[in-house]
Protein backbone atom coordinates (compact mmCIF):
# COMPACT_ATOMS: atom_id res chain seq x y z
CA UNK A 1 0.00 0.00 0.00
CA UNK A 2 1.00 3.69 -0.38
CA UNK A 3 0.02 5.53 2.13
CA UNK A 4 0.06 9.61 1.82
CA UNK A 5 -0.09 11.24 5.91
CA UNK A 6 -0.85 14.79 4.79
CA UNK A 7 -0.42 18.01 7.33
CA UNK A 8 -3.51 20.70 6.85
CA UNK A 9 -2.45 24.09 7.93
CA UNK A 10 0.45 24.71 6.91
CA UNK A 11 0.83 28.61 6.98
CA UNK A 12 -1.55 28.64 9.78
CA UNK A 13 0.83 29.91 11.91
CA UNK A 14 4.60 29.86 12.30
CA UNK A 15 4.07 26.97 15.32
CA UNK A 16 2.04 24.98 13.02
CA UNK A 17 4.56 25.27 10.01
CA UNK A 18 7.76 24.38 12.19
CA UNK A 19 6.06 21.33 13.45
CA UNK A 20 4.84 19.94 9.99
CA UNK A 21 7.99 20.94 8.91
CA UNK A 22 9.82 18.73 11.52
CA UNK A 23 7.13 15.64 11.29
CA UNK A 24 7.95 15.02 7.58
CA UNK A 25 11.89 15.91 8.10
CA UNK A 26 11.92 13.39 11.26
CA UNK A 27 8.53 11.19 11.09
CA UNK A 28 5.61 9.91 8.75
CA UNK A 29 4.47 12.67 7.47
CA UNK A 30 4.71 12.78 3.56
CA UNK A 31 2.77 15.66 2.25
CA UNK A 32 1.02 19.00 3.64
CA UNK A 33 -1.18 21.42 2.36
CA UNK A 34 -0.50 25.50 2.96
CA UNK A 35 -2.85 28.10 3.55
CA UNK A 36 -2.56 31.66 1.40
CA UNK A 37 -4.39 33.74 4.05
CA UNK A 38 -3.92 33.07 7.33
CA UNK A 39 -0.90 34.71 10.12
CA UNK A 40 1.95 31.77 8.59
CA UNK A 41 1.33 31.51 5.18
CA UNK A 42 4.91 33.84 4.51
CA UNK A 43 6.83 31.68 6.57
CA UNK A 44 5.18 28.45 4.98
CA UNK A 45 5.55 29.79 1.21
CA UNK A 46 9.63 30.90 2.49
CA UNK A 47 9.74 27.43 3.28
CA UNK A 48 8.07 25.86 0.39
CA UNK A 49 10.01 28.30 -2.27
CA UNK A 50 13.42 27.20 -0.83
CA UNK A 51 12.28 23.45 -0.46
CA UNK A 52 11.07 22.22 -3.69
CA UNK A 53 11.52 18.13 -2.95
CA UNK A 54 8.49 19.01 0.02
CA UNK A 55 5.19 17.78 -1.29
CA UNK A 56 3.34 20.77 -0.98
CA UNK A 57 -0.60 21.21 -1.84
CA UNK A 58 -3.22 23.83 -1.65
CA UNK A 59 -5.50 23.86 1.37
CA UNK A 60 -8.30 25.80 0.30
CA UNK A 61 -9.76 28.19 3.47
CA UNK A 62 -13.40 29.61 3.48
CA UNK A 63 -13.69 29.23 6.56
CA UNK A 64 -11.49 31.20 8.75
CA UNK A 65 -9.85 35.04 8.40
CA UNK A 66 -10.92 37.07 5.48
CA UNK A 67 -11.09 36.36 1.84
CA UNK A 68 -8.81 37.68 -1.27
CA UNK A 69 -12.38 38.48 -3.45
CA UNK A 70 -15.55 39.94 -2.51
CA UNK A 71 -17.83 37.46 -2.55
CA UNK A 72 -20.79 38.44 -0.70
CA UNK A 73 -21.91 34.81 -0.36
CA UNK A 74 -18.65 33.63 1.67
CA UNK A 75 -18.66 36.00 4.23
CA UNK A 76 -20.35 38.07 6.97
CA UNK A 77 -18.53 41.53 8.06
CA UNK A 78 -15.99 40.93 5.91
CA UNK A 79 -14.81 37.22 7.66
CA UNK A 80 -15.18 34.02 6.77
CA UNK A 81 -17.72 31.48 8.76
CA UNK A 82 -16.82 28.40 9.70
CA UNK A 83 -18.98 24.90 8.31
CA UNK A 84 -20.09 24.38 11.78
CA UNK A 85 -21.70 27.98 12.49
CA UNK A 86 -23.60 28.11 8.81
CA UNK A 87 -24.72 24.45 8.81
CA UNK A 88 -25.52 24.00 4.83
CA UNK A 89 -24.13 25.76 1.32
CA UNK A 90 -27.25 27.41 0.36
CA UNK A 91 -25.71 30.55 1.16
CA UNK A 92 -22.71 29.94 -1.07
CA UNK A 93 -23.10 31.18 -5.06
CA UNK A 94 -21.08 28.32 -6.56
CA UNK A 95 -19.00 30.99 -8.72
CA UNK A 96 -17.76 33.08 -5.85
CA UNK A 97 -16.95 30.05 -4.38
CA UNK A 98 -15.01 28.95 -7.91
CA UNK A 99 -13.23 32.72 -7.93
CA UNK A 100 -12.34 32.45 -4.18
CA UNK A 101 -10.46 29.45 -4.74
CA UNK A 102 -9.25 30.73 -8.04
CA UNK A 103 -8.02 33.42 -5.82
CA UNK A 104 -6.31 31.43 -3.75
CA UNK A 105 -4.44 29.12 -6.26
CA UNK A 106 -3.20 32.03 -8.06
CA UNK A 107 -1.97 33.26 -5.06
CA UNK A 108 0.09 29.82 -3.99
CA UNK A 109 1.82 29.95 -7.37
CA UNK A 110 3.06 33.76 -6.39
CA UNK A 111 4.17 32.80 -3.19
CA UNK A 112 6.12 29.49 -3.66
CA UNK A 113 6.87 29.68 -7.20
CA UNK A 114 5.11 26.27 -8.52
CA UNK A 115 2.01 24.48 -9.12
CA UNK A 116 0.13 22.74 -5.72
CA UNK A 117 0.65 19.10 -5.28
CA UNK A 118 -2.61 18.43 -5.08
CA UNK A 119 -5.87 20.38 -3.16
CA UNK A 120 -8.21 20.09 -0.24
CA UNK A 121 -10.16 22.85 2.27
CA UNK A 122 -9.96 23.76 5.48
CA UNK A 123 -12.28 22.40 7.92
CA UNK A 124 -14.15 19.55 5.61
CA UNK A 125 -15.65 22.23 3.42
CA UNK A 126 -15.55 20.93 -0.15
CA UNK A 127 -16.02 17.15 1.82
CA UNK A 128 -19.14 18.86 3.98
CA UNK A 129 -20.43 20.92 1.11
CA UNK A 130 -21.98 19.79 -2.40
CA UNK A 131 -21.35 23.83 -3.70
CA UNK A 132 -17.90 23.96 -2.08
CA UNK A 133 -17.10 20.20 -3.91
CA UNK A 134 -17.99 21.10 -7.12
CA UNK A 135 -16.26 23.94 -7.21
CA UNK A 136 -12.95 22.53 -5.78
CA UNK A 137 -13.52 19.78 -8.45
CA UNK A 138 -13.93 22.10 -11.26
CA UNK A 139 -10.47 24.13 -10.36
CA UNK A 140 -8.81 20.57 -10.03
CA UNK A 141 -10.12 19.56 -13.25
CA UNK A 142 -8.60 22.73 -14.92
CA UNK A 143 -5.25 22.57 -13.38
CA UNK A 144 -5.01 18.78 -13.24
CA UNK A 145 -4.51 18.16 -9.82
CA UNK A 146 -5.81 15.59 -7.22
CA UNK A 147 -8.34 16.97 -4.34
CA UNK A 148 -8.62 14.77 -1.33
CA UNK A 149 -11.05 11.95 -0.88
CA UNK A 150 -12.76 13.37 -4.70
CA UNK A 151 -12.54 12.10 -7.93
CA UNK A 152 -11.98 13.93 -11.29
CA UNK A 153 -11.78 13.53 -14.54
CA UNK A 154 -7.97 12.60 -14.31
CA UNK A 155 -8.07 10.94 -10.96
CA UNK A 156 -9.45 8.36 -8.84
CA UNK A 157 -10.71 9.40 -5.79
CA UNK A 158 -8.27 8.29 -2.43
CA UNK A 159 -9.36 6.42 0.15
CA UNK A 160 -9.05 9.47 3.02
CA UNK A 161 -8.87 8.54 6.65
CA UNK A 162 -9.51 11.94 8.75
CA UNK A 163 -9.87 10.08 12.60
CA UNK A 164 -6.38 10.42 13.62
CA UNK A 165 -7.13 13.33 16.24
CA UNK A 166 -6.63 13.49 19.82
CA UNK A 167 -10.15 13.26 21.46
CA UNK A 168 -10.83 14.04 24.97
CA UNK A 169 -9.35 12.24 27.79
CA UNK A 170 -6.94 11.28 25.25
CA UNK A 171 -3.02 9.98 26.00
CA UNK A 172 -0.07 10.20 23.34
CA UNK A 173 -0.28 6.60 24.41
CA UNK A 174 -4.06 6.01 23.08
CA UNK A 175 -3.06 8.37 20.02
CA UNK A 176 -0.23 6.31 19.19
CA UNK A 177 -2.27 3.05 18.99
CA UNK A 178 -4.80 4.59 17.68
CA UNK A 179 -2.32 5.22 14.71
CA UNK A 180 -1.26 1.93 14.39
CA UNK A 181 -4.99 0.93 14.16
CA UNK A 182 -5.99 3.22 11.49
CA UNK A 183 -3.30 2.24 9.41
CA UNK A 184 -3.80 -1.85 9.25
CA UNK A 185 -7.76 -0.21 8.52
CA UNK A 186 -6.13 1.31 5.42
CA UNK A 187 -3.99 -1.74 4.50
CA UNK A 188 -6.59 -2.64 2.05
CA UNK A 189 -6.60 -0.16 -0.52
CA UNK A 190 -3.68 0.42 -3.04
CA UNK A 191 -3.79 3.90 -2.07
CA UNK A 192 -4.81 5.61 1.08
CA UNK A 193 -4.67 9.49 2.37
CA UNK A 194 -4.26 9.62 6.17
CA UNK A 195 -4.66 13.46 7.42
CA UNK A 196 -2.68 14.70 10.36
CA UNK A 197 -2.68 18.23 12.63
CA UNK A 198 1.35 18.64 14.21
CA UNK A 199 2.34 21.29 15.77
CA UNK A 200 4.84 23.11 18.11
CA UNK A 201 1.74 25.15 19.86
CA UNK A 202 1.84 29.25 20.13
CA UNK A 203 0.61 32.10 21.62
CA UNK A 204 -1.90 32.77 18.33
CA UNK A 205 -3.10 28.71 18.01
CA UNK A 206 -3.51 28.53 21.68
CA UNK A 207 -5.91 31.73 21.39
CA UNK A 208 -7.57 31.23 18.39
CA UNK A 209 -8.09 27.50 17.74
CA UNK A 210 -9.83 24.86 20.11
CA UNK A 211 -7.86 22.42 18.48
CA UNK A 212 -4.40 23.34 20.00
CA UNK A 213 -2.06 21.36 22.94
CA UNK A 214 -3.15 18.61 21.15
CA UNK A 215 -1.23 18.80 18.02
CA UNK A 216 1.54 18.71 20.08
CA UNK A 217 0.77 15.24 21.01
CA UNK A 218 -0.26 14.37 17.18
CA UNK A 219 3.50 15.46 16.72
CA UNK A 220 4.72 13.15 19.16
CA UNK A 221 3.05 10.42 17.79
CA UNK A 222 3.74 10.66 14.40
CA UNK A 223 7.77 11.32 15.23
CA UNK A 224 7.76 8.38 17.46
CA UNK A 225 10.34 5.97 16.18
CA UNK A 226 7.86 2.96 17.33
CA UNK A 227 5.43 3.83 14.27
CA UNK A 228 7.89 4.92 11.54
CA UNK A 229 9.25 1.28 12.68
CA UNK A 230 5.53 -0.37 12.56
CA UNK A 231 5.27 1.68 9.14
CA UNK A 232 8.84 -0.08 7.75
CA UNK A 233 7.88 -3.51 9.03
CA UNK A 234 3.88 -3.09 7.64
CA UNK A 235 5.72 -3.32 4.37
CA UNK A 236 4.04 0.17 3.93
CA UNK A 237 4.80 2.78 0.68
CA UNK A 238 5.14 6.10 2.32
CA UNK A 239 4.16 8.42 -0.53
CA UNK A 240 2.75 11.72 -1.54
CA UNK A 241 -0.01 12.74 -4.08
CA UNK A 242 2.95 13.55 -6.80
CA UNK A 243 3.26 9.55 -6.92
CA UNK A 244 -0.74 9.46 -8.64
CA UNK A 245 0.85 11.13 -11.32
Amino acid sequence: MKLIVNADDFGLTDGVTYGILDAMNNGIVTSTTMMVNTPGTAKAATIARENPELAVGLHINISLGSPLTDGASLTENGMFLKPSVIGSDERYDEEELYREMRAQYQKFLELTGRKPAHLDSHLYAHQKFPKVGHAIRRLAEEEDLPVRDLATAQYERTCFEGNFKVKPGESQVDLKAKCMQLIRELSGHSVAELMVHPAFPDEWLMSNSSYNAQRSIEHAVLTDPDICEFISQAAIQLATFRDLE
